[in-house]
């Protein structure tokens, strides 16, 4: 059963707003790159490796992702000194 939780989906409004945004949805996905790699740990330890490598290529995209954010964030707070 899949947990439901709020997401925004209003448009920020200006750079402070985009950067906000863009910390929150970082340190949302971190968790949910997280709780995915449990999944797999646990789709392994069931003998279901092939779902459970699948998951884990997933975690990476997740992780790349991630790093673009992240990166994206560096520049705008560099912009906003």
């Amino acid at each position: 059963m899949q947990k439901e939780h709020p997401h925004c989906h209003e448009h920020p409004q200006d750079i402070s707003q985009v950067r906000a945004l863009l910390e929150y949805l970082l340190e949302h996905n971190r968790h949910h790159a997280g709780e995915l790699g449990d999944m797999a740990h646990t789709l392994s330890h069931a003998g279901l490796e092939e779902a459970a490598g699948i998951l884990r290529k997933g975690v990476q995209d997740f992780e790349s992702g991630n790093e673009k954010l992240a990166q994206a964030l560096e520049l705008i707070q560099k912009g906003q000194r």
